[in-house]
């Protein structure tokens, strides 16, 4: 009966946690459907974005698109930029809201140009301000009306994280630079790996053990607890220790702690570095050559902004 637990259920649940861990993590990213970036600048961003998710429990995401939705086109005319600002806010609102993004969510379309940043609810008490969104806007536009897209794609995430950090309370600043290792990702995910194997290792033990106790195989001849390990309760005892103490050090190295991600923000008054957006912000402008210069910078918190 043990072995059975131990090669069927062990394989099985180690598969469920980790799915979803990894389904989590895979919100922020690049989502590059009109080929806007390089391979290279891809994989830097990537690097980078994941650096953000991990020191700040903040989402990046970036999604291109060839054109605009066929509705739109239809319904909207194209030379209506009041109108069209308001769709292009639409459009992106419902793409952060279905993929449940937590922090900045970025829309990018080449026909007609136009780039659009939303920043969540939370995000913005501080972490990254409406100012913040619309100071990423004007240096993105400025890349992108030089066709220089892939400096545009970088300099957008390194403005990203670079203000998250800044942003951080003094004490998170300080744990969020501290960070051992120039990759923490690769370790961080072997370590909580081995931890939560080593946990469900104990559980499994604790299971065999009154699997065990109700059989009658660990009784002794006079009803005595049979010699040699310690008996049910020791064994019972020790597996709680361990699966403590395994959950602890996974909560020290997995992200959610003050080593990985700045700091025990909540308790101390985040900004919004914690909490999960529900709503957004936007901004946006198109970049074609007409637009290349002049207009207004930025928007209201709704429409977004007028034309740069």
């Amino acid at each position: 009966m043990f072995k059975l637990l131990k090669f069927r259920v062990l394989p099985a649940v180690i598969t469920l946690l980790f799915g979803a861990s990894i389904a989590h993590a895979e919100v922020g990213g690049i989502r590059d459907n009109a080929v806007f970036f390089s391979t290279q600048a891809k994989t830097e961003a990537m690097r980078n974005i994941g650096e953000i998710a991990q020191r700040f429990h903040k989402d990046l995401v970036f999604e291109t698109f060839r054109e605009i939705p066929a509705a739109m086109r239809r319904d909207v005319d194209l030379n209506n930029k009041a109108a069209m600002s308001g769709h292009y806010e639409q459009w992106a609102m419902q793409q952060a809201k279905q993929q449940g993004v937590n922090g900045i969510y970025v829309l990018l379309v080449k026909d007609p140009p136009h780039l659009q940043i939303l920043v969540g609810n939370e995000t913005q008490r501080s972490a990254f301000t409406l100012k913040d969104r619309d100071a990423m806007l004007s240096l993105m536009l400025a890349k992108l009306r030089t066709k220089q897209n892939d400096d545009a794609l970088r300099e957008g995430v390194n403005y990203v994280n670079a203000t998250l950090r800044s942003h951080l309370p003094d004490r998170g600043r300080a744990a969020a630079n501290g960070i051992r290792g120039a990759n923490p990702g690769s370790s961080h995910w072997l370590l909580t790996a081995l931890i939560m194997g080593g946990v469900l290792w104990m559980v499994l033990r604790i299971v065999g053990a009154i699997i065990a106790r109700i059989g009658g195989g660990g009784m002794a001849p006079g009803g005595g607890m049979a010699p040699g390990g310690g008996g049910f309760m020791s064994s019972m005892l020790g597996g709680m220790f361990g699966a403590a103490a395994g959950m602890w050090m996974y909560d020290q190295f997995s992200g959610r702690s003050s080593q990985w991600g700045g700091g025990d923000m909540e308790s101390r008054g985040d900004g919004g570095y914690s909490g999960q957006d529900t709503d957004y912000s936007g901004s946006g402008s198109d970049f074609g050559a007409e637009d290349s210069g002049g207009g207004d910078s930025g928007g209201d918190d709704f429409g977004g902004g007028g034309d740069f």
